[in-house]
Parts: structure tokens; sequence; C-alpha cells
């Protein structure tokens, strides 16, 4: 009796079966991993076996009993085939049931030619115990295989800003800008001001009567315009909306960061809606949108990836993770049961990993059909 209780529990310990169809990461941490400061701890993984240091991130996700987790390795190192880095994070898809809306989306922006981080799907093992289905990704950063410019920022709300590194106010719309990269500590006061200045200058283009593309990069702008928009994501031009800093003086918009509210994962705000713009009243963009030749350039790319099967590749990118994660996720709501359970923005309930999938399919392809109604007229009409 003693001896199967014992196998009982080790089974528990160990998780499903099918969450071994993943790369493992072995984490173990002598204590409570905290919001900050990093703690140590140790990895085993994949092409990595050393000491870490670690800690939980994220703003409203702290409220998940899954985590995410920030994680600085001790040397640089190649991770399941992504190029050499110390910084990297484990998002953990809690309340996006589909458990891939991230990956998605920065999958797509690689379809446009646009850097994102990089991901793979992962299991995590957190002091010897099964803990989930988690995203490993990279970290935005300065850098030739990252986010390439002289200084990364990051748009966001003034209560998100008071809680991650100091931050500036831009002149008209007074919305905190974090120094990401370099970050504001390792700046000296000359060198801050200096990387204040272009985003300050920028949106007095913006909002001024002068041409704001002399301030921004057009064709970044647009394709940034467009993921959000394709994919309805609340974030976009309220928080988690990045830039950088490039030679010319100009800044381009991106990388594109944090999903988990959008492709219909949303019960408030425009996100709540398939049809109709998601950025057409945000700060900046409200602006862009003004711009008729804006507009004409966004239709135009639109039809040129529509033309290039951007419907099928998009598509297809759903079926192949779901067929990679249907085993997975068995493991993933078994030690996490949400299914059924309205988790915080969920718009409604459903009660398998495969409804959630062909929910975000069904999702994904109305969508495209509303923007193909606006961007093509229906004699050039294609379904690619």
């Amino acid at each position: 009796m003693v001896r199967s209780a014992l196998l009982a529990l080790a089974a528990l310990l160990a998780g499903p079966a099918s969450a071994s169809a993943l790369p493992v990461l072995r984490i173990d941490a002598p204590r409570a991993i905290p919001n900050e400061p990093k703690v140590a701890a140790t990895l085993r993984m994949p092409g990595y076996r050393g000491r870490i240091g670690i800690e939980t991130r994220g703003q409203s996700s702290q409220i998940f009993p899954m985590k995410s987790f920030a994680v600085e390795l001790q040397r640089d190192a190649r991770l399941l085939g992504m190029p050499g880095e110390d910084d990297w994070v484990l998002h953990a898809p809690y309340n996006d049931k589909s458990l891939m809306r991230n990956v998605v989306a920065y999958r797509t922006a690689g379809l446009l030619g646009r850097y994102a981080a990089r991901t793979r799907f992962v299991t995590l093992r957190l002091n010897g115990r099964y803990h989930g289905v988690y995203v490993l990704m990279e970290k935005l950063e300065l850098g030739d295989d990252r986010v390439r410019g002289d200084a990364l920022y990051e748009f966001t709300f003034p209560f998100q800003a008071r809680s991650k590194a100091p931050s500036f106010l831009t002149p008209i719309r007074r919305r905190p800008i974090v120094w990401e990269d370099p970050e504001r500590g390792d700046l000296s006061k000359k060198r801050a001001i200096a990387l204040a200045r272009p985003v300050r200058r920028a949106e007095r283009a913006l909002y001024g009567p002068g041409r704001w593309t002399r301030r921004f990069d057009a064709a970044s702008a647009a394709d940034f315009a467009l993921i959000n928009e394709l994919f309805k994501n609340e974030d976009a031009f309220h928080a988690s909306t990045y830039m950088s800093l490039h030679e010319d003086g100009r800044l381009r918009m991106g990388p594109v960061w944090d999903f988990d509210i959008s492709m219909g994962n949303s019960d408030y705000g425009p996100s709540s809606r398939l049809r109709g713009w998601m950025l057409e009243h945000r700060d900046w963009a409200e602006r862009m949108y003004d711009d008729r030749s804006f507009i004409r350039r966004m239709g135009a790319r639109w039809r040129a990836l529509r033309a290039a099967g951007l419907r099928g590749d998009l598509l297809r990118m759903v079926s192949s993770n779901y067929r990679l994660l249907r085993g997975p996720a068995r493991a993933q709501f078994s030690r996490w049961p949400v299914l059924s359970r309205r988790i915080w923005p969920n718009p409604v309930a459903r009660r398998s990993y495969r409804a959630e999938v062909r929910a975000l399919r069904s999702w994904l392809d109305r969508r495209m059909d509303w923007l193909d109604r606006r961007f093509i007229p229906r004699t050039r009409l294609r379904r690619g």
C-alpha cells in the first residue's frame, strides 16, 4: 500500500507522459522565485547546464498562479537552435488556452521580414515537479541577432512605467517612454537626454504640421500597425509597444510583443470585437491613420502579403502548432485545469483544447476576410 502511494506521488510529480513531447527545462531554485531581484538557481536543458538568475515577470499576468519568468544565464548560449545570448524569457500561456498566440504573432512578423523574438515550445519542471507548457523566447534587447539600432524604447501605460525602469514623458500626449536598452542606469545624463530627444521630436512631428515620416520609418510603422490590426492586439499603442532608434535618426516601430490579449481572447475594448479597426483612436496611431498615404501603404502591403499566401501560411502555422501541442496540452490542462473556466480576459470558456484551437483558426479566417474587404477591391480578391 505504501509502495502504491509512493508510485502515485511520483506520477503526479512527473506529470503526464504526453508532456515529454517537448524539450524539457529543469529549473531548481532554493527558495520562492520573486518578482525582483533575480535569485540564483540552476538550469538543465539541451544546450545548457549551469547556474542562472531568475525572477517572475509581467504585469497583469502576475495575478495568475502559473508565472512567467525572466532568466539570465551565466554565459551566452544557443538555446534550442536560437542565436547565443544570456537573457531569455519563459512565457506562461495561462490565460491563452490555445497556448500559441504569442508564437503565431511573432512568427507572422517574421513572414513580413521583421525581427521578432524567436520562440520554442518547451516543458518546464520546477524543483522536480511538472510545471506546464511554456514558450522559451528571446528577451527584446539590442544585438546583432536581436534588435538592431542605437536604443530600444517601450511605449507603455503610466502605472506600468512606475513599476518598470525609469522613463521620460513625451511632449504632446505625455506618455511615458521606458529606456529599455540601454537602461537609464547605464546612461549618463547627457546620453539619456540625447536618446530621449528623437522620441520627443518624433511625437511633435506626428502631431504637428510637418511630415512625420521624417522622424518615423513609415514602412516599419505600416507593418507594425498591420500585425496589430490583423490580430487585434489590445495592448498595441497602450503598452508593450516597442520602437528602436536607428542611424538615420528615425524611429522604427517594433518588435511586436505581448499578444496574449488578442485574436479573440478578450472580453473588453476594441479587441473584444472581430470587426472594426483596433488602433484608430490610440495615441500616435490615430495620427498615422489620418495620413491617407499611410493608409494606402498599409493597403498595398496587405495586398502583397495576401497575394504571397499569407492566409494559407497563417492557418498552416496554427495547425502545425496544434499537432505539436495537442499531446503536451493534456499535461498542461491537468496541471492547470482552466478549460471550461473563464480566466481573465477570456470571452468564453471552451471544454477542450481542440475547441480552443478551432476557435482561433475561425477567428483568424474571419478577421482576414474583414481586412480583405477594406484593402482589396472585389475584382482582385484572392483567398490565398
